[in-house]
């Protein structure tokens, strides 16, 4: 496992707002209010899912947080364009509220991808059924939620998730390569840093960046640059 601990001396946005608006209890309705932006895109649309890039080389799969809004918001598209445009690669995003493991065993059959990216609770849910995957070739998780005891979780979640076992312990063999990065201001870093520890001898590139707090890769700053670079780099070698 290779782990790369970043520190950006001045940071161009604050970031602790997300984590403060996580915890607070009027959480829904934010996020309501947030989402009330319709996507804007000429991509082209199925009746479970929006594709970016129909012509690329090679199929990725990148399944969003979900829990406050059936689409992925607009700086998660915007951010899912860019790596199309950095990888070639033609990427499926499915639509849904809650996130489901079986519908997201279904959804990577059907598609058959060669790579993974998934985030907050997706990208628990993602190691939860790591045994079961088949031709996925690498996983990126970014601010996955690896612990599902906790409060911050819907209620519909927890029942769709309640025979999962909890992510942090899940043990990975050599099939697959991991890169997981999060910011160490996130409420739930800690069970990232577990679940490396645990798989200590695999094939796991663990970057975190001090700081920053949920999510930070998909915004439009300057601290989002490099993590978008080292993950597209990742994907195509």
């Amino acid at each position: 496992m290779e782990i790369v601990k970043i520190n950006y001396l001045k940071h161009t946005f604050k970031y602790d707002f997300l984590n403060k608006i996580l915890k607070c209890s009027n959480k829904t309705k934010f996020y309501n209010n947030l989402i009330s932006k319709k996507i804007k895109s000429k991509q082209k649309i199925k009746k479970d899912y929006l594709i970016i890039n129909e012509n690329g080389t090679k199929t990725l799969l990148y399944f969003h947080s979900g829990e406050f809004s059936k689409n992925p918001l607009n700086y998660q598209l915007n951010f899912i364009k860019k790596l199309a445009t950095l990888t070639n690669y033609k990427i499926y995003i499915p639509f849904y509220t809650s996130p489901n493991p079986k519908d997201m065993l279904k959804i990577i059959n059907s598609l058959n991808p060669h790579v993974l990216i998934s985030q907050g609770i997706a990208g628990g849910i993602t190691f939860s059924l790591y045994k079961n995957f088949k031709n996925i070739q690498k996983i990126i998780s970014i601010s996955p939620w690896m612990q599902f005891n906790n409060q911050f979780i819907d209620t519909k979640v927890k029942e769709n998730i309640k025979d999962l076992i909890n992510p942090y312990l899940t043990e990975l063999d050599d099939n697959v390569e991991s890169l997981i990065i999060n910011g160490n201001k996130e409420f739930l870093s800690s069970y990232i840093n577990l679940f490396c520890k645990n798989n200590s001898n695999k094939n796991i590139k663990w970057l975190e960046y001090y700081g920053m707090a949920e999510g930070f890769v998909f915004y439009p700053t300057k601290e989002s640059i490099e993590p978008t670079h080292i993950i597209a780099n990742f994907i195509k070698n």
